[in-house]
């Protein structure tokens, strides 16, 4: 989902908060960075709301940013995360080498393990 959002320029509502809202004294480039900020944090939560399944988007469809969806997205789904991290640790760990096997291609079985396990947060030193 994020690949889409930095193609067109809209992932900084993921990291940035939103800024103040503008009352009548504000600069004009305060009053612009909110208005662009909330532009994007529409679209990105239209994205992220049309790709759901209807009972996620019953959800979330009233939080206001994406961030908010974000964090509730992980605290439903980030276990699954842990558990996928865990099982490639193991692979990892507990992988041998087996009789008839090329070394390479063992090296890059390891090798694919190690990214799974990379990707779910596992921390390879």
């Amino acid at each position: 989902m994020k690949i889409v959002f930095i193609c067109v320029n809209h992932k900084f509502v993921f990291t940035e908060e939103c800024p103040d809202v503008p009352v009548a004294t504000t600069p004009k480039t305060a009053r612009e960075k909110y208005d662009a900020w909330i532009l994007s944090n529409n679209k990105a939560k239209c994205y992220m709301l049309a790709s759901m399944k209807d009972v996620l988007r019953k959800n979330h469809e009233d939080m206001e940013t994406t961030y908010e969806i974000c964090e509730s997205l992980q605290a439903m789904f980030g276990q699954q995360s842990d558990q996928c991290r865990h099982e490639a640790t193991r692979a990892y760990m507990n992988m041998k080498m087996k009789k008839g096997v090329f070394v390479k291609e063992q090296v890059l079985n390891k090798i694919n393990i190690m990214h799974d396990a990379k990707f779910h947060g596992a921390i390879i030193d």
